[in-house]
């Protein structure tokens, strides 16, 4: 610069000692950027914008200004320092722009520290956008460490100067900290931080009070969300028009809140519900969402890594504000008529973009909960428990225990099943297609596998389903439930599926059969009926061989009288079962038949004599079905049969394949074709080495009967079943 300023860095400075200016604040952004890259000696002009009352009281336009005119204030400095002359003396750009930056970060000294924060965040950008001409790369020290630094304590200056309590009344009349309708200061702090924090190196963030962070970033997100009472006004605003269809329609009279507001109690109480929605999508937190939660995610390792007793109650006390938002949520949704409502024709034409207003809420707020849960189990997956005693499912007058994986996983999963109405809307979380939510689902998995690592607990969270599940208790019942119940019940046998192994043969008979019940014959709802089936099996996949047989004895009464063991009780029951839900609507050809050969499977496993009923059952029920109407079914079952020939012992071998010829025999076209191939597929894939002997020896016996089918020579070729991908995924259920 001249050594006379020019008459346009007079101007800047005038309006920068002014609490208001006439300018622009475009033009004020612009006019800063320029007159910092253009000298070599920034720091009096850094000072003196750092200073300036005109960005006072705070507003979220006016410091993103600020950061706007330090970031592009790096990159015209560069290019200035690219555009000049140099001679064989004169040094290179890279330490020039060194220096540079550090008279920047000089001028920050003594600053009000949220102004502070956000010039060195505009700083820290600019050197992040090149880093590779710079060579400031996170962790490479310099100037770069410096604007971190920086950084890094103004967010520590801020969380300690307005986190306490203060007197907000009198602050908010007389002295206030942010413009009328802005943001609180922690808020917008936390909205920028967004920005920052992913470009600060690691250790550098450890050095802020990482639990003290976490809580101001999760009060962030509570106040995005109104603490879960957004849909508080739903309920009253549901009304039923002349055609039967639901309308949301406020009641007359009531205020549409700002943004921020002050607490729950008042928004519940006043708030109409496009108001309350309206306030939440059209928030500049709503929008920042997905980077809160990122900067969350990133922090809980971090604070576990540096301070391991303080990360655990941390990530404890995040998952329980998440639950009681969850709970909030579903409560009020519980009341409201929207819960009962499974078709959007069945809602008010005028009302569905209020509607779709809901549910986009909601499903950020679920995917803010995964991305936080996600990070949570997987640090505390390789994270070593407080403590290794005690059980976090004992209730005593002693001080509270700490936390342990399992009580970790168990609130996750807590707060997943609240959530389970807005999950349905993505499949469920057994959804086997390309569609689901691969996060939801790993982080349902990832907190299953963690509970499954603790028996007892897993077991105590089974028998507390029924009661948390609003269990419809018959099958009738079942089918009068409304949406949110069916999610729920969902959502609890998707659970149970998964910690069946680990569950004792009494907890499964008095707590998780019981559960499955009313949903075996119900395929109104197919996750729910699906899941149901998934469990049943599930079970005598892992109990079948440990369940001993009925030469089991037991002592009543001084003598020794058999008793049937809960498999053997069950088997009979539900051969039965699958041999109903054959007709059309209920479990499809595949799902019968991968059904059926497990049961037959595990049935034998348990006792011959079960494996024999299941084969038996099935053959007299063919012979009933031979009217034109039920020919479906009757493939349906030819094919189930053919399904069991790799569950059968040698010696129930010859019934069940004598029953396959005839059937062969009986069936035309098609039905023929796909019959002979499938018994060729179940032969060579499946069936063991001894029984398969005995099998080729059939085959080549009923040669001529296969061969007349027009089939073998296509089985022969190893031609492609064209409907085989189709089939696995109808099938990935069960």
């Amino acid at each position: 610069m001249a050594a006379h300023p020019s008459r346009e860095y007079t101007i800047l400075l005038s309006h920068l000692h002014k609490p208001t200016s006439t300018l622009p604040l475009l033009t004020l952004q612009s006019l800063i950027a320029h007159f910092l890259a253009q000298t070599p000696t920034p720091t009096p002009l850094t000072a003196t914008v750092i200073s300036s009352p005109l960005f006072r009281p705070f507003a979220h336009a006016k410091l993103a200004a600020l950061i706007t005119a330090f970031r592009h204030s790096v990159h015209l400095r560069l290019k200035a320092l690219d555009d000049e002359e140099t001679g064989l003396f004169t040094r290179g750009v890279r330490p020039r722009m060194v220096e540079w930056v550090r008279n920047v970060v000089k001028g920050f000294k003594g600053g009000q520290g949220v102004i502070r924060f956000v010039g060195a965040g505009g700083i820290l950008l600019g050197l992040e956008d090149l880093k590779e001409k710079l060579g400031t790369n996170p962790g490479s020290g310099g100037v770069r460490a410096k604007a971190e630094d920086e950084l890094v304590i103004a967010l520590a200056e801020i969380m300690e100067v307005y986190g306490a309590p203060r007197d907000s009344s009198w602050e908010k009349e007389f002295h206030p900290e942010t413009e009328h309708g802005e943001l609180d200061v922690l808020s917008l702090s936390m909205l920028f931080a967004t920005q920052f924090l992913p470009h600060v190196f690691s250790e550098r963030i450890k050095a802020l009070p990482l639990t003290v962070l976490l809580s101001h970033l999760m009060t962030t997100i509570e106040t995005t969300f109104a603490s879960g009472t957004f849909l508080g006004a739903l309920p009253s605003s549901c009304s039923t028009t002349p055609s039967g269809q639901i309308s949301l329609k406020a009641a007359v009279g009531q205020k549409q809140p700002s943004f921020p507001y002050d607490g729950p109690g008042a928004w519940r109480q006043s708030a109409p519900l496009a108001g309350a929605l309206s306030a939440v999508t059209k928030s500049q937190l709503f929008s920042a969402i997905p980077s809160l939660a990122s900067m969350g995610a990133r922090i809980f390792p971090l604070l576990t890594e540096s301070n391991p007793r303080e990360g655990w109650s941390t990530m404890e006390s995040v998952i329980s504000r998440l639950e009681k938002m969850a709970g909030s949520v579903e409560d009020d949704w519980a009341q409201s008529a929207l819960a009962s409502v499974d078709d959007e024709n069945n809602i008010a034409p005028e009302s569905r973009e209020l509607a779709t207003t809901i549910w986009a809420i909601l499903k950020t707020l679920l995917f803010t909960t995964i991305m936080l849960s996600q990070s949570i189990l997987s640090t505390v997956t390789y994270a070593r428990p407080l403590s290794s005693t005690g059980s976090s499912l004992k209730f005593s007058l002693s001080p509270p225990l700490p936390p342990t994986h399992s009580s970790l996983a168990l609130s996750t999963l807590r707060t997943l099943s609240r959530f389970s109405f807005v999950i349905t809307k993505f499949g469920g979380v057994t959804s086997t297609s390309g569609a689901g939510f691969a996060e939801l689902k790993r982080v349902f998995y990832s907190a299953l596998d963690v509970l499954s690592a603790d028996v007892e607990a897993s077991a105590h969270f089974v028998k507390t389903l029924r009661t948390h599940g609003a269990d419809a208790g018959s099958s009738a019942g079942a089918r009068r439930a409304d949406p949110l119940t069916r999610a729920r019940q969902a959502f609890n046998l998707a659970c149970v599926e998964q910690l069946v192994p680990l569950l004792s043969l009494e907890t499964i008979e008095h707590h998780v059969f019981p559960l499955c019940l009313p949903h075996l014959d119900d395929a109104s709802h197919r996750e729910t009926y699906e899941s149901a089936h998934s469990v049943v099996l599930a079970t005598f996949a892992a109990h079948a061989l440990a369940q001993p047989d009925s030469t089991t004895v037991a002592e009543v009464q001084g003598a020794e009288l058999p008793r049937p063991g809960f498999v053997e009780k069950v088997v009979p029951f539900y051969a039965r079962c699958l041999l109903e839900n054959s007709t059309d609507g209920k479990l499809s050809t595949p799902q019968l038949r991968l059904a059926y050969g497990a049961l037959t499977s595990s049935a034998g496993a348990s006792a011959p004599a079960l494996g024999q009923y299941c084969l038996s059952a099935l053959l007299s029920t063919l012979p009933g079905l031979s009217a034109p109407e039920d020919a479906p079914r009757r493939h349906r079952l030819r094919l189930a049969l053919v399904s069991t020939l790799p569950a059968l012992p040698l010696v129930l071998l010859p019934d069940a394949l004598d029953a396959v010829a005839d059937a062969v025999r009986d069936a035309n076209g098609e039905e023929r074709h796909e019959l002979v191939r499938e018994v060729f597929r179940e032969v060579m894939e499946n069936v063991g080495d001894r029984e398969k002997e005995y099998c080729m020896r059939w085959w080549e016996e009923k040669r001529e009967l296969l061969e007349g089918s027009g089939a073998a020579a296509i089985v022969a070729s190893g031609a492609p079943d064209k409907g085989k991908g189709k089939e696995r995924e109808s099938v990935a259920r069960l």
